[in-house]
């Protein structure tokens, strides 16, 4: 009998290694997502735009930076102060599908 691939739990790893997921007023394009420890961002190493969703917004890139242990998801068009929204991430084929709230520091 053929054994069930394993997916790796995106979930788990999001409660565990997420510190903090922001959009700041400094780069209201860029939504910022800080995990620890900082290699843990690897996980994201063949990860593609469009496996991420933000609600009326469309995603431009994203970006890793191992030294900072972040993820960088840049939209199109710029956050403006208001409330938190959510972030979806979709890994095709690669484990089950992530709701991040992401809080929003935008004056």
């Amino acid at each position: 009998m053929a054994r069930k691939k394993h997916l790796f739990d995106w979930t788990g790893f999001f409660t565990k290694r997420l510190i903090s997921a922001t959009v700041e007023d400094a780069a209201p394009t860029d939504v910022v997502l800080t995990f620890g420890p900082v290699l843990a961002v690897k996980a994201f190493a063949r990860s593609v735009k469009t496996e991420f969703t933000l609600s009326g917004k469309t995603v431009d890139s994203i970006a890793l930076d191992y030294s900072a242990g972040t993820l960088t998801v840049v939209v199109t068009v710029a956050y403006t102060a208001g409330a938190n929204f959510d972030l979806t991430f979709n890994p095709t084929q690669k484990g089950d599908t992530v709701v991040q709230e992401i809080t929003n520091h935008v004056a």
